[in-house]
């Protein structure tokens, strides 16, 4: 099995900029212009979001210092209560009242509560647990809590680039305008990720600790800050954190999973109705992701299972790790093969799906094992060390380049997807950041036609673009180009 010592490191005081048929080119880190080899991403926005840009973060209890208090009715204090705080703290405020009654009874409730919860605890422990402490223990992004972009996502059609910061807001950057919206309401805390609507060019849905939102953004409105009014809220009370989501290529369905739900919600947004994917026992679900071809769906549990689901009958492939769970997983080769890492290896695994046979009941499963294809264990490479547990995996469109954060070391390493024989997967580059930069999250431009572009959200508010260039592709494309247009003159002199 292949290691990382197959990378090679840039020079000192070097970072790597892109990589063009297969070369890739570095530069001095105080004086680096990616435009000294390719003009590929010269039209892409540039981003660096620091700390003084950020909305400051209030508590609703703010506000309460600027009233003097007065007496207030018990009833009226209970809905006030109740409205703000939930059934919960409503119970322990009437425990709290001097009549004798009311409070024996709020207090018997809170006994029954406390055993249920007892009980529930048992079946999923990670009910134990806050949003904010699971989404850090469970999420894609490293070091969720401190750092400043949280999570990226390109647009499918256009260079649009949603970007999540640490303060709760959604931005959207655009290389065709200056105008940048910013998505950010009340119920909006603690986002986890962000999917742009397929088939559409104005919706975003964005996932966070009580549900998902899906906002539409009016191209031809100059407002900064789109009202949520023209949202669409999902939620289910038991549905949370919600841990990740995914469109279905034709952008009719959302899939969502929770930390605490062992239930998988497929969401019809406009009529706010769901349909669930549901087996008896296990814990919450953490990642989704669907097939490029829309036949397949991936769910990984906080557990030792992971399944995939077809989406013609939702039946499942049920699949286990040794120990653990599935940190990260993503889809290569337009869906026919499976990518993934667990918590407790420093290796990447691979899963061919022969064809869409597999899910028939006559059929035996398309492989017994998932094969080890990279060893990426921590080692040192001429004083850099690389590797370890991985964070947080993605792919290319067309699943031919794959690229990992690590949990502990700082270098986004690239490898190159090969199905031929059989799946392989090849070291590529290493993509080091400036100095005590991490990386963040990642994603890949869906729409770069020059080969593929990663983007990599580092811990200081830096977006850097990483362009992995064909030059056969621009001729290919400069070709078919040429031809549509001498077709287009010849029609034209008739």
């Amino acid at each position: 099995m292949k290691n990382l010592n197959e990378f090679q490191v840039p020079n000192d005081y070097e970072i790597p900029l892109c990589e063009i048929n297969g070369k890739v080119h570095c530069m001095n880190a105080e004086y680096a212009n990616i435009n000294t080899f390719t003009n590929a991403v010269e039209n892409h926005p540039k981003i660096h979001i620091t700390r003084d840009q950020l909305h400051a973060v209030t508590s609703r209890d703010e506000g309460k210092a600027l009233f003097l208090p007065v007496n207030v009715p018990f009833l009226k204090q209970l809905t006030q209560v109740y409205c703000e705080q939930g059934l919960v703290e409503t119970l322990h405020f009437i425990k709290s009242h001097n009549q004798f009654v009311v409070s024996k009874s709020a207090s018997l409730c809170l006994t029954i509560l406390k055993y249920i919860r007892k009980i529930r605890l048992i079946l999923n422990p990670n009910i134990r647990y806050s949003g904010p402490t699971l989404i850090t223990q469970l999420g894609q992004t490293r070091d969720w809590v401190n750092s400043t972009i949280r999570c990226i996502s390109w647009h499918p059609y256009c260079k649009k680039l949603a970007v999540v910061t640490c303060d709760d807001s959604v931005r959207i950057f655009s290389s065709e305008s200056t105008y940048c919206p910013v998505l950010r309401c009340k119920q909006q805390k603690n986002i986890t990720c962000i999917a742009w609507r397929p088939l559409s060019n104005t919706e975003i849905a964005v996932a966070h600790e009580c549900g998902v939102i899906i906002w539409n953004i009016d191209s031809n409105s100059l407002v900064s800050r789109p009202s949520v009014s023209n949202a669409i809220i999902l939620q289910r009370p038991e549905h949370r954190p919600v841990m990740s989501i995914a469109w279905s290529p034709k952008g009719d369905k959302l899939v969502s999973v929770a930390a605490c739900d062992t239930t998988i919600l497929v969401w019809d947004p406009e009529l706010d109705r769901t349909s669930s994917l549901k087996r008896p026992g296990g814990f919450g679900h953490i990642l989704v992701k669907w097939s490029p071809s829309g036949e397949k769906l991936v769910s990984c549990s906080d557990g030792v299972v992971f399944r995939v689901w077809d989406y013609r009958n939702w039946e499942c492939e049920r699949w286990t790790v040794v120990s653990g769970r599935v940190q990260s997983a993503c889809w290569s080769s337009y869906g026919s093969s499976l990518l993934f890492a667990t918590t407790t290896e420093p290796v990447i695994y691979g899963i061919i799906v022969k064809s869409d046979l597999v899910f028939a009941n006559e059929t035996p499963s398309s492989s017994k094992q998932a094969v080890p294809m990279f060893d990426i264990s921590k080692c040192d490479l001429d004083g850099v060390v690389v590797g370890g547990l991985v964070q947080c995996m993605e792919t290319d469109l067309k699943g031919k380049h794959l690229a990992v954060i690590f949990q502990d070391t700082n270098c986004v390493a690239i490898f190159n997807v090969i199905k031929q024989v059989g799946l392989q997967v090849m070291a590529s580059s290493l993509v080091m950041g400036l100095a005590e930069e991490k990386p963040s999250a990642i994603a890949f431009q869906q729409n770069f036609e020059a080969g593929a572009c990663l983007t990599i959200g580092w811990s200081s508010g830096r977006i850097q673009y990483y362009p992995i260039i064909y030059s056969d592709l621009d001729s290919q494309s400069n070709f078919s180009h040429t031809a549509n247009l001498s077709l287009y003159n010849s029609f034209s002199t008739f």
